[in-house]
């Protein structure tokens, strides 16, 4: 019984430090959704390798118990797959939307077996894509409870350290300290490429923020030095989504900042001493004070509110939508490709929006599906998004364990800052905020399983 208990313990320290390594990774080389930036060549490489160092051993496969996960990454992984195999000229050219295709095809003489899709090497892009959520996955499957919490207490690090390199950009006028070649100009990015991914990292970093907090005020090795760390951590994320500059990181910091004060006051052990318990909240409230300063001149000078009232909805996305809704109704229902909105647009896009503006991404990831994937990508979303519903209620639900059910509503709140983001952005492209994704819905899995809560606790 001692050498299983041994050899269990070194399984999740193999799987802690391998987790630990790829998340730093991400957070240096992963912040950009482009193909064509230099550094998802070692965001892939170290991907492929992180998924076949979190297979073996065989003894310990991180899959165990955890078929539902699995058969859901099988059909998204298949059905990027199946859009690759080559189809004869008769089925190819009668696809819905292959018309100006065939006739091209036919005209240059090539029209012979093809593909689903309209761009194969799109669509490899694509599924390549898929590489880092599906590494940090595995690897999160692999963990228990206690190593997952060590897991997002290092996302919270990571974001903070985005904070900061936000701030320092922000005081260079943001123009320098960038990372990635193609990135928002004159914007606090930190570690991303785009000013909209570094506010949704801010805010999905409250609610993980405040779980952190939660359960180590339920250990008995809890001091001030920790409370006072947990809020000059939440001032730091605070101060580094007010410096972006995004409207719509305004809107998801206050759903990640509620979230985040909900999580900690229903979960914290707050029934200690009276005294103790008031001077929590006279200091959580003094700081609270404090930091209305420094947010709020941030927010003013990067102009973000300023361009929420003037301009709620961006008018040039909002024009683009009726072509949009065009090319989806075009290739329904299989869609033309997992990766090719950018040529299928440029194929409808009327004469009077072109423009400067180089819309690379639809800024509605369903409607991009639809585009992309039909009928069957916008399946996979719906048992998702069932399957999601389930799992936050019962994530929401009293349990015997609170530090169980505060990761799990704040794992459950990422998901839904990444979901509210995607309706008008692509974080999910992302190599980092993808994995925080798949890191998040493990939680959600796992909160299913009472066994794995902590013991003693």
């Amino acid at each position: 019984m001692g050498t299983h208990t041994q050899h269990r313990e070194q399984a999740g320290s193999y799987y802690l430090a391998l987790g630990a390594v790829f998340l730093v990774l991400l957070a240096a080389f992963g912040g950009a959704s482009r193909a064509d930036e230099l550094q998802q060549f070692f965001v892939r490489f170290a991907a492929i390798a992180a998924i076949a160092a979190a297979a073996w051993p065989p003894g310990s496969s991180a899959l165990r118990d955890a078929r539902a996960p699995a058969i859901g990454a099988a059909l998204i992984y298949l059905l990027v797959l199946v859009q690759l195999v080559p189809l004869p000229p008769a089925l190819w050219s009668h696809m819905p939307g292959r018309g100006i295709y065939v006739d091209v095809a036919r005209q240059t003489g090539g029209l012979g077996w093809r593909p689903w899709t309209l761009s194969p090497d799109l669509t490899l892009n694509a599924l390549a894509a898929l590489l880092p959520a599906t590494a940090i996955g595995l690897i999160a499957l692999a963990l228990d409870f206690r190593r997952r919490v060590l897991l997002t207490r290092l996302v919270v690090a990571i974001a903070s350290a985005s904070a900061l390199l936000g701030l320092m950009q922000f005081a260079a006028a943001g123009t320098s300290l960038h990372l990635f070649r193609t990135t928002s100009e004159a914007s606090a990015v930190g570690l991303f490429a785009n000013r909209n991914h570094q506010a949704v990292l801010m805010a999905c970093a409250l609610p993980l923020l405040a779980a952190a907090a939660s359960i180590r005020m339920h250990q008995v090795d809890y001091s001030r030095r920790h409370f006072a760390i947990a809020i000059g951590a939440a001032l730091l994320l605070l101060m580094g989504l007010a410096s972006t500059g995004s409207r719509m990181g305004l809107l998801l910091g206050s759903v990640g900042l509620a979230a985040g004060t909900g999580i900690y006051l229903t979960t914290a052990p707050l029934a200690g001493s009276r005294k103790r318990n008031l001077r929590i909240c006279a200091a959580g409230g003094g700081v609270t004070l404090a930091a209305l300063l420094p947010v709020s001149l941030l927010v003013a000078r990067s102009g973000a509110l300023a361009r929420l009232i003037a301009e709620p909805v961006d008018q040039t996305r909002a024009a683009a939508w009726p072509p949009m809704v065009h090319a989806a109704r075009m290739f329904l229902p299989f869609g033309s490709g997992f990766g090719t909105f950018d040529p299928v647009y440029r194929m409808v896009e009327p004469d009077s929006l072109l423009s400067t503006i180089y819309l690379n991404e639809a800024h509605n990831e369903p409607l991009q599906l639809a585009i992309e994937g039909g009928l069957p990508a916008l399946l996979l979303l719906l048992l998702f998004l069932v399957w999601w519903a389930l799992a936050v209620v019962h994530a929401v639900r009293p349990r015997e364990s609170n530090v169980q059910r505060a990761l799990a509503m704040a794992m459950a709140t990422a998901t839904l800052i990444m979901m509210l983001s995607s309706l008008v952005d692509y974080p999910l492209r992302t190599p980092l905020l993808s994995a925080l994704f798949a890191l998040a819905c493990v939680e959600l899995v796992r909160a299913k399983r009472h066994a794995d809560a902590p013991r003693g606790q």
